[in-house]
């Protein structure tokens, strides 16, 4: 009869447990609260629920053109490209005295798992405030020293970024394209 029941729980726990890949993070939800770990997770079913969260760098290009370009301090208008790397913050922090993992549940209880690293749903919640940093960098730098020194224009739009993504982080910028806007594009 031991022997059975030990079988009974060691096929139990097996079934119970699930590995965590790399890149990832599993969140679990229900009885006990949320918990979430970057390795492996033990649920039970029915009384808690397991998703599995994408913690991969994602790319969010963000292009201001034409009319829309960019105008720098001497209001030269430059059209411009940028790429930003944005990815869940999976760093454990200390909160309330406790180390966790603070941003994947306030992204987990924000966005949900499955969404948090669906494109269209990062570009609504981070191209307005990436465009304003765009903006705002820009227009502390004159267009020449813009195109020819493009490293301290790339820390000023890290710097009025911040770090309050909620939940994100800002793994990288890359300026892909710059030039001045055509004439032909400006508005008369």
């Amino acid at each position: 009869i031991i022997g059975g029941l030990l079988f009974v729980t060691m096929v139990s726990l097996f079934l119970f447990i699930k590995k965590i890949k790399p890149g990832e993070a599993g969140v679990r939800t229900g009885f006990g609260g949320i918990k979430v770990k970057k390795d492996w997770m033990l649920r039970v079913p029915i009384l808690q629920q397991l998703q599995i969260m994408d913690l991969s760098v994602k790319k969010l290009e963000v292009v201001r053109k034409g009319k829309d370009g960019l105008i720098c301090e001497d209001n030269i208008r430059a059209d411009i490209e940028v790429v930003f790397y944005v990815r869940v913050n999976d760093e454990k922090s200390e909160v309330d005295g406790k180390s966790d993992f603070h941003d994947i549940k306030t992204v987990a209880t924000q966005v949900g798992c499955e969404r948090a690293s669906e494109i269209e749903l990062l570009k609504q919640l981070f191209e307005a405030k990436f465009s304003e940093a765009l903006k705002s960098a820009g227009k502390k730098m004159q267009f020449e020293k813009l195109y020819t020194d493009r490293i301290p224009f790339r820390q000023e739009i890290i710097d009025t970024i911040g770090s309050d993504l909620n939940g994100y982080t800002l793994e990288d910028v890359a300026i892909d394209y710059l030039e001045q806007t055509p004439l032909d594009a400006h508005d008369p």
